[in-house]
């Protein structure tokens, strides 16, 4: 009964104090939170993963090929090395057609034996170009899966003479004496001595001989001869005509014999005997100058 009775006194205690006038009211702290919003792409992604940039292909390793046979199976010739490709059976046909390169395959048509100047060569077609020629026929120049005697004779006419050098020359010099000459010069016959006894009338009245003597530019003689007959001429001939420059394998040369006539500067003596000198070379007269050939 007591103990009933500080209970309840207790309990009017606290409702008189919470009564109080001018006592503020405690406000409850509110604690702020944030909202984060995640905003999920339109497109969901895939799972599968994106391509890799595309590489060219490289080809597997392996052995290594086979060689594959020429495209022609019936007879070819194999180029052995770096060949002229002429529109003749010789050296003679110049200017060449072109070159073929070593290992170039083309078609043999026919077959010369001697060619110009000389020499076996088999005709040819060129697949590369569409052209046909010639080349020759030995060994170390082609190989054939044929024999290039079976192939059909093609007869060719020799090619035309080769076109002479342009030429030009120095004003002659030398020590005339009793004598009246000039000098005469020609792509065709490359020297004339036109020459006489003074106060006489015909070419070639009171001379004996006439002597020429061809130097290169390093002073070695090249041509020399002696000509007995009236108009003089270096290479013979004479009234009217001169011979033209000699030939050797078909190309233009300083006799039949060689060598063959290069470009350059020569230097050119002329000696010419009068029939009173007697023998006595005190009294030959002489004529020097220069000579520059320039073949096309």
């Amino acid at each position: 009964m007591k103990v009933r009775s500080l209970v309840w006194m207790a309990l009017a205690a606290l409702l008189v104090v919470g009564c109080v006038p001018g006592q503020p009211e405690e406000q409850p702290t509110q604690t702020p939170f944030v909202v984060t919003v995640v905003v999920e792409p339109t497109t969901a992604p895939s799972d599968t993963p994106a391509p890799s940039p595309t590489v060219a292909d490289s080809p597997t390793p392996g052995p290594s090929a086979t060689p594959q046979p020429s495209p022609t199976t019936g007879p070819q010739c194999v180029v052995q090395q770096g060949l002229n490709f002429r529109s003749g059976p010789g050296t003679a046909f110049n200017p060449p057609l072109g070159t073929l390169q070593k290992d170039a395959v083309v078609i043999p048509q026919g077959f010369n034996p001697s060619g110009f100047p000389g020499g076996t060569w088999v005709q040819v077609s060129d697949p590369s170009s569409g052209k046909v020629g010639w080349v020759s026929a030995g060994a170390e120049f082609v190989k054939c899966n044929v024999d290039v005697n079976s192939l059909p004779r093609v007869d060719v006419a020799a090619p035309p003479r080769p076109k002479p050098p342009a030429l030009s020359n120095s004003q002659p010099d030398g020590t005339p004496l009793n004598l009246d000459g000039s000098v005469i010069t020609s792509p065709d016959f490359l020297i004339r001595m036109a020459v006489k006894e003074i106060g006489t009338t015909k070419d070639g009245d009171g001379v004996k001989r006439v002597f020429f003597t061809v130097l290169d530019e390093n002073g070695n003689e090249v041509y020399s001869r002696t000509e007995n007959n009236a108009g003089y001429c270096i290479f013979g001939g004479g009234e009217p005509d001169c011979n033209p420059w000699p030939l050797y394998n078909y190309a233009i040369a300083w006799s039949e014999n060689g060598p063959v006539v290069k470009d350059g500067t020569y230097a050119v003596r002329i000696l010419v005997e009068p029939v009173s000198a007697n023998g006595d070379e005190s009294l030959f007269a002489n004529w020097d100058f220069t000579i520059t050939l320039d073949f096309p």
